[in-house]
């Protein structure tokens, strides 16, 4: 069974490394990475219209496979965006029924590797794909269930605020205007040593993954039940 309050303290104490030098998405791939126990990884989102936007990917070789599908248009990431389910491959020295092209180059760029594709689905729809890549057959250190939880979280970290609107229930505004959110965002910046925005996004994640509100993650982060160093 995944341990969801483990996989959050460490997605959160991960990315707080680097927080003055990184984008919060290079360092958001580069914990997943680290907690799959992956070689490599990348982030892949797309816009309104279907167009894939890469936001980070950890090393030269995790950037040439989502080169690589981009621009041969087939490949387990996109599959994994389309069925907005984990899709795994290994790239060896026969082509892939499923993805010919792709895995023929894939084979002369990076040689055998496995790649595992998962879904960053943190509403109902999906809006991109955490990659990742290891040089074993055993695939991620964690189960696949452990490691959609987390593409899941991260890509709640990485969506934006809602704005509220006309029925949206959120009459006294924004949850980033509310006192005890400010306070907990203050707590997070004061234990991780990153920016505001950062520390949001990570409530935010935490939110998501444990099925609750933010105010209730920001009451819990006050109330010190949740401490983001991982003492509790």
């Amino acid at each position: 069974m995944t341990d969801r309050t483990a996989i959050l303290a460490k997605l959160a104490r991960l990315a707080a490394v680097n927080a003055a030098q990184e984008h919060l998405a290079a360092r958001l791939c580069e914990a997943s990475r680290l907690i799959l126990g992956a070689e490599g990884a990348w982030i892949t989102v797309y816009d309104g219209s279907d167009a894939r936007v890469p936001l980070s990917a950890t090393d030269q070789v995790a950037a040439g496979i989502e080169d690589l599908q981009d621009v041969i248009g087939q490949g387990p990431c996109l599959d994994a965006y389309r069925n907005g389910s984990p899709v795994t491959m290994t790239v060896r020295d026969q082509p892939d029924e499923r993805w010919p092209e792709f895995s023929r180059a894939a084979w002369h760029r990076v040689g055998s590797v496995r790649i595992d594709a998962f879904p960053m689905r943190p509403g109902r729809d999906t809006f991109g794909v955490l990659g990742i890549y290891s040089g074993t057959a055993s695939g991620p250190a964690e189960s696949h269930e452990a490691a959609q939880f987390l593409a899941d979280a991260v890509g709640a970290a990485l969506l934006r605020d809602p704005v509220p609107g006309e029925g949206s229930g959120l009459a006294d505004g924004m949850w980033s205007t509310r006192a005890e959110l400010h306070q907990a965002t203050g707590m997070v910046i004061a234990q991780l040593r990153m920016p505001a925005d950062d520390a949001l996004a990570i409530l935010r994640a935490h939110a998501y993954a444990l099925d609750t509100t933010l105010a209730d993650i920001a009451y819990q982060v006050v109330q010190r039940q949740i401490d983001f160093r991982g003492n509790s």
